[in-house]
């Protein structure tokens, strides 16, 4: 049973996190970032001086653990998950040349439930915050190509308990260099993309250091009806990948235990404030995953200028 236990604790909630909402004892497979939230607009941030504020509803559900096969290796297995992640943005008035500085801050708060081998728990609190110091933030001459790059770092002092299966942060910090970009080739297309890959620290309360992983989240929307040019409809998802292995000097790791997966679903939004603004709802069926759960995403988001 504590072997099993163990599993659990190495796997869970792999892919249920909306800005860490993860949690177990060990670390396998597990990512800071949440998978799927940038299919929108992903390149564009406030403009030089001003102020966004944003907001990140996620619901999470999975009844399926899988192992690096893609087989279902827990029958009794559930993951459920609410998280709400508050996020605000300024974009600084000086520019670097052809680029501005921008910074952020992200502060998730989650409810986790996780069930396996009889056993289940919740754990409710928040989650381990994102700081973004500085990112560089391009828009072409145009207006029809926006980009952004830079580093996010998450601090790791979020709910966290290593005898729980179910926490809320992930005791651990994470550097995560991103890359995003927005194209507009027409005044009714877009084209997003975002590159997230995260280097991870070890948890010292597990001995545990979860491999380094690369996650690219995208969409192409089309403003469909001509008289009311606000609404968008898209195709939208992610794939992300476990590039390095996990490590630890406490449990024996199988193949390095890398995880992956992917998702895709249909998205609809409309254009706020002048369109500096928007809401979306969205909704993502993974497949494919490894060594990490496998379920079923349905977002809800928000963006506003101050």
């Amino acid at each position: 049973m504590h072997e099993k236990l163990t599993i659990v604790r190495t796997c869970l909630l792999c892919a249920s996190a909306l800005l860490s909402t993860e949690g177990m004892s060990s670390e396998s497979g597990q990512v800071h970032y949440p998978i799927g939230v940038s299919t929108v607009m992903n390149g564009v941030l406030p403009l030089p001086g001003q102020t966004s504020h944003y907001h990140y509803v996620q619901y999470y559900e999975s009844d399926r653990l899988n192992d690096g096969d893609g087989r279902s290796s827990i029958p009794d297995f559930k993951a459920e998950v609410y998280a709400w992640a508050p996020r605000i943005v300024h974009t600084w008035s000086e520019g670097i040349g052809p680029f501005y500085i921008s910074s952020g801050i992200i502060a998730p708060i989650t409810q986790v439930t996780v069930r396996a081998f009889g056993k289940e728990e919740t754990s409710a609190g928040m989650a381990d915050p994102v700081i973004s110091p500085a990112h560089l933030y391009y828009v072409n001459s145009t207006g029809t190509f926006f980009a952004f790059g830079g580093l996010d770092i998450y601090v790791p002092i979020g709910k966290y308990d290593k005898d729980r299966i179910a926490n809320n942060g992930l005791n651990y910090w994470t550097f995560a260099p991103t890359f995003n970009f927005t194209w507009l080739p027409t005044a009714r297309t877009e084209v997003s993309m975002t590159f997230y890959s995260e280097f991870n620290t070890r948890n010292r309360a597990t001995n545990y250091k979860s491999g380094s992983v690369l996650t690219v989240d995208g969409d192409i929307a089309y403003r469909l009806f001509p008289g009311n040019p606000k609404i968008k409809v898209a195709l939208q998802g992610f794939a992300t990948k476990q590039f390095t292995d996990d490590t630890s000097s406490e449990v024996d790791i199988v193949n390095g235990n890398r995880g992956q997966a992917f998702g895709f679903g249909p998205q609809l939004s409309y254009d706020l404030a002048g369109g500096f603004g928007g809401v979306l709802v969205k909704y993502q069926k993974e497949f494919g995953a490894e060594n990490r759960s496998e379920g079923d995403r349905l977002w809800f988001e928000v963006s506003l200028p101050f």
